[in-house]
């Protein structure tokens, strides 16, 4: 089986070295690695890749899901069996990949024709899980505790990074939405694995550290007055933008049959989120307005802007 390497990086000078270092200590290495550059002013690709390493460099930003796109289509054009997809601060366990495929070479042949991708647990540095991986449930989402038992989660979306997708799954399900740009492209992918009838794991001997050498995309910061606390995320302009419109459209829009209560809970959170940066207008207008454009287009189906 051949396996692709899909890293996709902006402004990943300062840690994309872990990455390609981690890499070169599988103890099953990929056949290939691909670099989706989206852009970076950086210095990113300013060094010495691997031979078996091809570079694509997008002249703008088209986002985490443009980038798997591009990724997933050259796997499909080039014969790869899997493509494992990477965020530059992420750095997998030496022995990840061979877990990921001795995991699916030992389940039966009916179950494995029907896997879309194989799932690591995502640890922050502290050591916390950084994202829990969901279970589709209609239009509920279940969000999965880590498993205290068996060698395997069943779940329908988790974080690209780390996952390894099956392209015979893909070439039947078709490539990822470019439109969703950054937020919940995954959910978006997930679900329509799950409607054509495919099943996925987290594995959990494959453990993938995320947001080495720097800190989380959207920190947390706690305001407390006495017994009272507020929690507000330092989320950036773009990432408020995305967020608000494409869980929206999504569960306005995409998902079916529409599930109303689902639909009205995406905008209420995204009315929290722009609420969050209304009661700190000095220094959060930008994220102020991305809010309030994002749940406009969300609203009026305007997947193709941008911000």
């Amino acid at each position: 089986m051949r396996v692709l390497a899909h890293i996709h990086t902006m402004n990943d000078a300062a840690v994309i070295g872990q990455l390609m270092d981690a890499l070169q200590r599988q103890t099953r290495q990929p056949d290939a690695i691909l670099i989706v550059d989206n852009a970076s002013g950086d210095g990113t690709l300013a060094r010495t890749f691997p031979e078996k390493a091809t570079i694509v460099r997008n002249p703008k930003n088209l986002g985490t899901s443009g980038a798997v796109r591009i990724g997933f289509n050259y796997a499909l054009e080039h014969g790869f069996d899997w493509t494992w997809i990477f965020d530059a601060d992420s750095v997998p366990e030496p022995d990840v990949l061979e877990n990921l495929l001795v995991f699916f070479e030992d389940l039966p042949k009916t179950a494995r024709e029907q896997v879309c991708f194989l799932g690591c647990w995502p640890h922050t540095t502290t050591g916390t899980i950084k994202e829990r991986p969901i279970a589709l449930e209609g239009s509920n989402l279940k969000y999965l505790l880590p498993g205290s038992a068996g060698d395997s989660t069943p779940c329908d979306c988790t974080m690209w990074s780390g996952s390894l997708y099956r392209m015979e799954a893909v070439a039947r399900i078709g490539l990822p939405s470019a439109d969703y740009m950054l937020d919940i492209a995954e959910l978006e992918y997930g679900y329509r694995a799950r409607q054509a009838g495919f099943s996925s794991y987290i594995v959990h001997n494959g453990v993938i550290h995320h947001d080495v050498g720097r800190g989380p995309g959207a920190p947390q910061l706690v305001y407390r007055l006495g017994p009272i606390s507020c929690r507000f995320y330092e989320t950036p302009p773009a990432r408020c933008y995305y967020c608000a419109r494409n869980w929206i459209y999504f569960w306005l829009y995409q998902c079916h049959p529409r599930p109303i209560t689902r639909a009205l809970r995406a905008i209420a959170r995204a009315c929290v989120l722009t609420i969050g940066f209304a009661v700190r207008p000095f220094g959060h207008h930008r994220q102020l307005t991305a809010c309030l454009r994002g749940i406009r287009d969300g609203l009026t189906m305007h997947m193709e802007r941008r911000y």
